[in-house]
């Protein structure tokens, strides 16, 4: 009995293992559980004031600058497929809105990450102002998102009532909304000036939100149905 037990630990420990390097080979795999030591870092950050936790979320927030290269072609694409399958105007017009909010935030991020680097050359002010303008972005991005699965957490997302993929959409509705839960004040607080933005317990709950953010993004994207074995 103790063999077989011992034999299935393993093998959970081997499927999660497997899973979770499916998980990281993939784009959004990599970008989430950078988001989630970024905010953990900013979190930690903002409680200790140690500044190894401040170097580490600097160079993760760069690092996650160079993932959205190139992003905007998918999201194009997304936006037009959207646009011509979806039947539900409002679900169509929400999930454009979404789309489109982070198709020009990819733009005004590249240029965020110049004046990381030096290229565009700005005064602190001015780069804050970027900064902030490219936050604007990920607002507008959030908010259709909390109008659209708000109304699919009552209705099913038009699925029939009672039945599996009604009950999935739902489930759906919830992990998004509790995601964008997070995400709203978080947008807000990047919408401040440096100064409050800096404050220690401002850095904290910010941090916290963004973790709790991205381990939802992680639980949704979790490959469970790969890497299984009889």
């Amino acid at each position: 009995m103790g063999h077989a037990v011992n034999g299935l630990e393993i093998k959970s420990i081997r499927r999660f293992w497997l899973q979770a390097t499916f998980l990281l080979d993939t784009w959004i795999g990599r970008d989430k559980s950078m988001r989630l030591v970024q905010y953990g870092s900013r979190c930690m950050s903002g409680i200790t004031g140690n500044v190894v936790f401040a170097n580490l979320l600097y160079a993760l927030a760069v690092s996650r600058k160079t993932l959205r290269f190139g992003r905007q072609l998918k999201y194009w694409k997304d936006i037009c497929d959207w646009w011509c399958k979806q039947c539900d105007s409002f679900d169509r017009i929400t999930t454009i809105a979404e789309l489109g909010s982070y198709f020009v935030y990819c733009f005004v991020d590249h240029m965020c990450f110049a004046q990381r680097i030096g290229l565009l050359r700005l005064d602190p002010k001015k780069s804050d102002k970027l900064d902030r303008f490219a936050e604007f972005w990920w607002l507008t991005e959030v908010v259709p998102v909390i109008a659209r699965e708000s109304r699919a957490l009552k209705t099913g997302g038009g699925e029939q009532q009672g039945s599996k993929a009604w009950h999935e959409r739902r489930r759906k509705a919830f992990l998004l909304l509790l995601k964008s839960a997070c995400d709203l004040p978080c947008s807000i607080y990047f919408l401040q000036v440096a100064q409050w933005r800096n404050r220690p317990r401002n850095k904290a709950w910010c941090g916290l939100l963004g973790v709790i953010a991205s381990i939802v993004s992680l639980h949704m994207n979790w490959p469970r149905h790969k890497c299984l074995e009889d």
